[in-house]
């Protein structure tokens, strides 16, 4: 927290020193300017009233910052709430300061004496501009200090110390356009309370047009007038950007108040025949400076070429990769329109999603130089005429979502879509999930809708299916839905379906997708491996042990294929597959096992680490590859663009593989696991998990890292198998023509896995849960590598930027401490309704412990020859009914006892939202009782000491007591 009140002090010392040294000139040339700066500033804060306004303006900035329940439930150490109502409080206190400018100069008959003075008019203006400016800033130094310390201590001094002061010179400079308008109201009377009225009234305007929607129903024009607030030419300064579009407004606000100022104060020279003309002259200056103002407003708006993002999380501004792609944006003349919906009422968890969205299209727009214009409709009604327009022209929807809000499950409806237009060509997405980077969703839309020809990917059909579709496999009709992955793709790429019953046209596909060639027969495999050989690029994932999700339908590689089924398959047995190992030689890799009934079983990775407590029962070939496990360092590669900036990956159940002695490929291993890692037979691993054994009986010791997936690259030479004969050079320079024509390029990557790419990792990375905080990034690698194949790989580098928000640290450690206690009060009550169950259940098996024992007895008798039947079905009988009673009074009991248990954990979850309540209720107290303190203290300071001045040289008796 020191350095961050450090680095503010720095920013406000320098900004400060520059304000001094723009005034230098005024204090050395114009001397009357500045004692009428000095005069009125002097006399602002020697009045008790000046003090008043002071705490008053900083309380009402910290209630508007942190009072309101969106300030927590953001999540965010930023200033939004603040800049939402910030020009309704410098509505109030501006013309709280401008009013006595003039009016209360002429009220007194001072204004007379001014004008005496040996200087002009714009000396006169201009001091008393930079007074009312002065003790505006001074004010708002006491509210940004005030506000930095609220979210310094909230934060754990992880403040945004960028965004926290490009807010503040927002406000600064809103502050000071307000007051050059504020400045010509006071010249127009000699009433302050009237002044202060048409302050607010001249200012109206410009603060309420920011809301134009409310009372112009069309979006369009709404737009065109909130263009104009002050509200919306600092957007950019409130996301922490400074944007040349943002200064010039300001400047020339300013410049046209102060100068319709100097020609109010001068009317007194239009006495005479020439009044009225030179009034009209004056006022067509006016006018000529306004429209000077209107034009530059929009051709900095379209030309904004100064634009710094000073976040530190860089939140606010596109990447190096995504403004090259802008800038070589080739949409054949047509401009690329974005019609951005989102709503008014977000959920926590999409709320720092929205922000990046808004943010972005923004910066789109900005950068783009008119080759990408964006409708941004926002704070949107469910039932609005805008949101029936996304539904009816582009298909977005409201989207219902899961939010826990107060310890319970909610459902909320989200419009939080865009569409992407150019000529012709329309993407459409319907909703950005918070998972999902926004500045790469967007640039992918906005160069797919752009670009005239997509790459072509052609997915292989094997038994994985990803295409969907209507399957028999097993005797047991199926619909398969098609893989949320391939949908993905299909954002991006022109994808096929590649029959490998046929040979594979290299040339029509910029890489293939191939998952589980194993199940491929033996006609289909060679079709593959001979596309591979001829230099298509293949994206290749082989899994010895398929087991989560859809993927675990798909035979292991040394499994049987399932039997076709239908009507015409029915009966058959499993049809034969190909011979993986072709693949294998045909990439000069080597993969460890054993043989197979159906060819060859691979062994299992396994991999003694796992992040996450709360998966605390998975076995050890669920593998977390990433560089913090134990030896774990360039596990995934960080040189290679694929694995570059990625974090974590889950493999689970995955197979390993190595380079080949006699191979001549390069190969780079992609993924690996840290050094506390091994191998274990595949048929070892089913074994001990149909027994439920611990795995690490049979998973022996550690052997080392084990490489996961590859990149391989290089000339693969056909003809014979490996065997070279030595010719003379007569031969070897005849045959060369020949080798050179036989020797292919090779681009494969191979991932010794397919549970990596199951719907359920995609919809983790679009919704990532709250409950565990996930880390791995499957679905990006899998993009990446595609991306990387094609040649297509311009969004692999905006796929590795994470920019970052300041979050509320201490609420959340404090929030995470709650949860914890409840997470464990549950386990608790879990743990009790378990031992309850398990009383029940005994006290059952002893009352028909007695009946069977019973029943034993008379067995044994009656083979002993004794006629005990009647006994026997008497007690038959007699445990039926007991065995009745005991599942009725257990099934009571255990109501009665899951009743309770629901009620506590309820109570428990009430507590913890009470006691959550609670600490940002204190929190909110603090934020606003503290902030007034300091100008408090130093009116407290200024008042004494003015006490004590005045008491200087005065007898005492005199004094009164």
């Amino acid at each position: 927290m020191g350095l961050a009140f450090l680095q503010i002090l720095l920013l406000d010392v320098a900004f400060l020193a520059l304000c001094v040294l723009a005034m230098a000139p005024l204090v050395t040339c114009k001397k009357a300017a500045f004692a009428v700066l000095k005069r009125n500033f002097v006399g602002y804060f020697s009045n008790p009233t000046g003090y008043v306004f002071l705490c008053l303006f900083v309380l009402l900035t910290s209630f508007a910052a942190f009072w309101p329940h969106e300030f927590f439930t953001a999540n965010l150490a930023n200033l939004d709430q603040l800049n939402n109502v910030l020009p309704l409080i410098m509505l109030v206190f501006i013309p709280a300061i401008t009013m006595s400018i003039w009016a209360e100069e002429r009220r007194q008959g001072t204004d007379e004496l001014l004008l005496t003075l040996p200087a002009d008019d714009f000396d006169i203006v201009i001091g008393k501009y930079l007074a009312a400016a002065a003790i505006f800033t001074v004010s708002l130094m006491f509210s940004q200090f005030s506000n930095y310390m609220v979210l310094a201590s909230l934060s754990l001094g992880e403040v945004d110390t960028g965004l926290f002061f490009t807010t503040y010179l927002g406000y600064w400079l809103v502050g000071l356009a307000m007051l050059a308008v504020g400045m010509v109201a006071s010249f127009l009377t000699s009433n302050m309370t009237v002044g202060f009225i048409l302050g607010a009234a001249l200012n109206a305007p410009l603060a309420f047009a920011g809301n134009a929607d409310v009372i112009v129903r069309s979006s369009e024009w709404a737009r065109k007038i909130s263009f104009w607030s002050l509200s919306q030419n600092f957007e950019d300064l409130g996301r922490g950007v400074f944007s040349l579009s943002s200064l010039v407004y300001f400047a020339l606000v300013i410049a046209v108040g102060l100068y319709l100022s100097m020609v109010l104060i001068g009317a007194r020279h239009w006495s005479g025949r020439g009044g009225p003309w030179q009034f009209a002259h004056y006022v067509a200056r006016a006018g000529a400076l306004v429209l000077i103002l209107a034009f530059a407003t929009m051709f900095f708006t379209d030309h904004d070429w100064f634009r710094i993002d000073a976040t530190a999380g860089q939140v606010s501004s596109l990447s190096p990769k995504t403004k090259e792609l802008i800038h070589n944006l080739d949409s054949g003349g047509h401009p690329v329109i974005i019609d951005a919906f989102v709503s008014d009422e977000i959920p926590e968890d999409y709320i720092q999603t929205k922000f990046n969205l808004v943010s972005l299209l923004r910066e789109f727009a900005a950068m783009s130089r008119g080759r990408i214009k964006v409708n941004l409709h926002e704070n949107l009604e469910l039932f609005s005429e805008d949101a029936a327009v996304a539904e009816k022209r582009f298909g977005i929807r409201p989207t219902t979502v899961q939010t826990q809000e107060r310890g319970a499950w909610t459902e909320k409806e989200v419009i939080m879509g865009a569409a992407f237009n150019c000529g012709l060509d329309k993407v459409v997405v319907p909703f950005f999930d918070y998972g999902i980077p926004a500045e790469y969703e967007l640039i992918r839309s906005i160069g797919t809708v752009a670009q005239t020809e997509r790459k072509r990917l052609g997915v292989v059909r094997t038994d994985a299916n990803l295409s969907g579709g209507f399957s028999f496999a097993g005797g047991m009709p199926q619909q398969i839905p098609k893989s949320p992955f391939l949908e993905e793709l299909e954002k991006q790429y022109d994808v096929e379906t590649v029959d490998p019953t046929s040979p594979i046209d290299g040339e029509k596909y910029d890489a293939i997708l191939v998952v589980q060639p194993s199940s491929l027969g033996p006609q289909e495999l060679p079709n593959v491996v001979e596309a591979v050989k001829s230099g298509v690029p293949a994206a290749i994932f082989e899994d010895p042990r398929p087991s989560l999700g859809e993927m675990s339908r798909v035979p292991g590689t040394g499994d049987p294929k399932q039997a076709p089924g239908g009507m015409l398959g029915g009966g058959q047995g499993p049809q034969p597959k190909g011979n993986i190992r072709e693949l294998w030689t045909a990439l000069g890799i080597d993969v460890t096992g054993e043989p197979a009934a159906m060819g060859y079983q691979p062994d299992l990775a396994w991999q003694t680490y796992n992040p996450y407590p709360k998966l605390s029962s998975l076995n050890d070939a669920w593998v977390f590859a990433g560089n913090e496990a134990p030896g774990g360092e360039g596990s995934l590669n960080p040189d290679d663009p694929i694995t570059s900036g990625l974090t974590e990956i889950l493999l689970p159940m995955v197979g390993t593989i190595q380079p080949s002695s006699n191979s001549e490929l390069k190969f780079t291993a992609l993924i690996q696991t840290g050094g506390a890692a091994g191998t274990v037979r595949n048929a070892k691993f089913q074994e001990a998990m149909q027994m439920r054994r611990d795995l690490s009986q049979v998973q022996g010791r550690s052997s080392g890292r084990q490489i996961l997936a590859a990149r391989i690259e290089g000339v693969s030479k056909t003809g014979g198998d490996g065997e070279e004969e030595k010719k003379d050079e007569d031969e070897l320079a005849a045959t060369e023509p020949d080798t050179e024509e036989a020797s292919k390029p090779v681009h494969a990557v191979y991932v010794a896995d397919i549970d990596l790419m199951m719907s359920q990792f995609v919809r983790l990375r679009a919704q990532p849960t709250n409950e565990i905080q996930f880390r791995f990034e499957n679905v990006t690698f899998l993009l990446n590598a595609i991306d990387v194949l094609t040649g297509d790989d311009e969004y692999v580098e905006i796929r590795q930027r994470k920019p970052f928000h300041s979050t509320l640290r201490i609420v959340e450690d404090r929030v995470s401490e709650q949860r914890k206690q409840e997470e464990e009060q549950i386990d608790d009550y879990q743990s009790k309704f378990e031992a309850e169950q398990k009383k029940l259940d005994d006290e059952g098996a002893d009352q028909l412990k007695k009946i069977t024992d019973k029943q034993d007895s008379l067995k044994t008798r009656q083979r002993a020859g004794e006629d005990v039947q009647a006994e026997i079905d008497a007690t038959n009988q007699q445990l039926a009914i007991k065995q009745r009673e005991i599942d009725i009074k257990k099934a009571v009991q255990r109501e009665v006892i899951e009743k309770d248990l629901n009620e506590k954990v309820k109570e428990a979850r009430r507590q913890t939202e009470v006691k959550i309540l609670d600490i940002q209720n204190r929190y909110k107290l603090l934020a606003a009782a503290i902030p007034p303190i300091p100008p408090l203290l130093v009116a407290l300071i200024v008042f004494v000491s003015r006490r004590l001045r005045e008491r200087e040289g005065i007898v005492k008796s005199r004094l009164r007591v």
